[in-house]
């Protein structure tokens, strides 16, 4: 990760490449979109109304959900699946 963007872009400008500061811009919000996916966070009804009750947990890039939603969802699966 890019620690100091001044010195970066100078950098950039003295070796020439300073058409490269678009794409490497486009790289690091990349990056940070990714970061933030994956970063653990709890949602609760009060944040997603669509969970009904209860709450979900994504940790490691693993969903925990406990929501009402998700057991509505189970009970659907296990219907149609007769």
């Amino acid at each position: 990760m890019i620690k100091d963007y001044e010195v970066f872009i100078a950098h950039l400008k003295r070796t020439g490449r300073l058409k490269l500061l678009p794409h490497v811009l486009h790289e690091l919000r990349g990056q940070e979109a990714r970061a933030r996916l994956l970063a653990p966070r709890k949602e609760t009804v009060a944040d997603n109304p669509s969970l009904i009750n209860g709450w979900r947990s994504i940790e490691d890039g693993k969903l925990t959900d406990h929501s009402g939603k998700g057991a509505l969802i189970e009970i659907y699966r296990n219907v149609t699946r007769s």
